[in-house]
């Protein structure tokens, strides 16, 4: 079964998997990289105003997808 690598980045902050999870097919991949967008957002974004998340997937032969979130808010003009 391939490996797979899911390396994240907030912001300016990169984190590199050197461990990896194998997974069976590509369909699992994608679902596997929107959960771990979905874990990864609910850990950062609380408090925060504007960030930049991302999950780059990569087998042993390079990148594979590329999982991207913007979070921003906001501010209504004053009435």
């Amino acid at each position: 079964m391939p490996r797979y690598y899911f390396d994240t980045s907030d912001n300016e902050n990169f984190v590199f998997d050197d461990v990896g999870v194998e997974i069976a097919s590509f369909e699992d991949v994608k679902r596997e990289a929107s959960r771990a967008m979905a874990d990864f957002a609910k850990d950062v974004l609380p408090g925060s105003e504007v960030r930049n998340l991302a999950i780059e997937v990569r087998d042993d032969a390079g990148p594979v997808l590329r999982v991207g979130l913007r979070f921003e808010i906001e501010h209504a003009a004053v009435r």
